[in-house]
């Protein structure tokens, strides 16, 4: 897709910085791949409302960065050695290189913003990079725990879809669209139905597609859809457990999350994963029919079925 190499060169273009040791951290986590959904999703949605997919590409790549500098701060602070199949960045650089980079990034995004942006996308993006670090606590604070359903939401909003959503937003308003809230929504649930499969595939995705081994939440002591789902058929003080366990073993971990698996968490998570997609299709309803808005829909359908 010519969009996707356009984000690509533009990326590497736009990371610049003065420090050689940045860019070669930034570069590692850029080189290491991804799918861009979030500038591509930025680009499309400003060429569904009547815009030049090319006016959004800045504000898409600044919106990638965000993601970049939040899985280089993730990694670290979950003490990573493993992203998208090979070693993590701060594996290979250290944590202290790992964490300015991402802080670099974060800082390059808001100048991006600043310099093709509006004030309003700036408060679209500042807010969701406030949700994103408050959710990673969040998440932190209740590591080992059992969490409630609502908890769990509130953390993948924060986590994923927000930042979906500020892109959805960000695309259209860049594209002439002043339905900021019905845009937002849009984005904000197929976030949620991203991170659903996300949760999914460490229950029941490839190790060699996924490039992480399944089980890792559960082996981090994080509580996710798949076994929320399914908490009602389960030995609650046996999975509370196992969640405390500090160093939980492999055999334990695998019979938990086949138990998962046996009793349909992996159905009813992809059951809800389309539930959120739907209501996005639903609300994505009232823009024009164009081709753009066709490539977003089959994103979406990406989103549901990928490595599955």
């Amino acid at each position: 897709m010519v969009l996707l190499e356009a984000i690509e060169r533009r990326l590497l273009e736009e990371l610049n910085p003065k420090v050689k040791l940045v860019l070669e951290t930034g570069r590692y986590l850029i080189d290491g791949g991804g799918k861009r959904l979030r500038p591509l999703i930025t680009m499309l949605s400003c060429g569904m409302c009547g815009g030049e997919p090319e006016d959004a590409l800045p504000l898409g790549v600044g919106l990638e960065y965000i993601h970049a500098a939040s899985l280089l701060h993730d990694d670290v602070v979950d003490g990573a050695k493993k992203r998208r199949g090979r070693e993590s960045a701060n594996l290979i650089f250290g944590n202290e290189v790992a964490v300015l980079t991402g802080d670099y990034m974060y800082a390059k995004a808001l100048h991006l913003f600043a310099t093709h942006g509006t004030i309003d996308m700036i408060r679209i993006v500042s807010r969701a990079v406030m949700d994103m670090a408050e959710a990673q606590v969040l998440e932190l604070s209740r590591v080992g725990e059992l969490i409630t359903e609502e908890e769990y939401f509130q953390i993948i909003d924060g986590k994923t879809a927000v930042l979906f959503g500020a892109c959805v937003s960000v695309g259209g308003l860049a594209g002439g669209c002043d339905e900021e809230g019905r845009l937002y929504e849009v984005g904000l649930r197929m976030g949620r139905a991203f991170q659903l499969i996300d949760d999914l595939l460490d229950y029941a995705g490839n190790s060699e597609k996924t490039g992480k081994p399944v089980g890792n939440d559960l082996r981090e002591g994080k509580t996710t859809y798949p076994l929320l789902s399914v908490l009602d058929s389960l030995d609650r003080v046996r999975v509370e457990s196992l969640l405390k366990e500090i160093n939980p073993s492999a055999e334990e971990i695998e019979s938990l999350r086949r138990e998962v698996l046996s009793l349909g968490g992996d159905v009813k998570t992809k059951e809800r994963a389309v539930e959120e997609l739907s209501r996005a299709k639903e609300l994505l309803s009232v823009f024009p029919e164009n081709q753009y808005k066709e490539e977003i829909l089959k994103l979406m359908d990406f989103v549901a079925f990928r490595e599955l």
